[in-house]
């Protein structure tokens, strides 16, 4: 278990080079869907993704909403 120090506290969602990746392409490129992102150019796999993006909206970095126009 780290500190409560922010920097510490950072490392446990941030500390891999998968989800800086897909808040890059979040932030940077705009993508909004899951296909957009499995489509990146690091190739990373849907179960990363999925595992990811679910850790994201657990700490509250991301929302999941429904598309309106699927």
């Amino acid at each position: 278990m780290r500190s409560g120090c922010p920097v510490s506290l950072s490392l446990e969602i941030f500390g891999d080079r998968w989800t800086l990746l897909v808040l890059r392409d979040i932030i940077f490129t705009g993508a909004r869907h899951f296909r957009e992102l499995l489509a990146g150019p690091e190739r990373i796999s849907s179960n990363i993704l999925s595992g990811r993006l679910n850790a994201l909206v657990e700490h509250g970095l991301l929302t999941r909403t429904g598309d309106p126009s699927h």
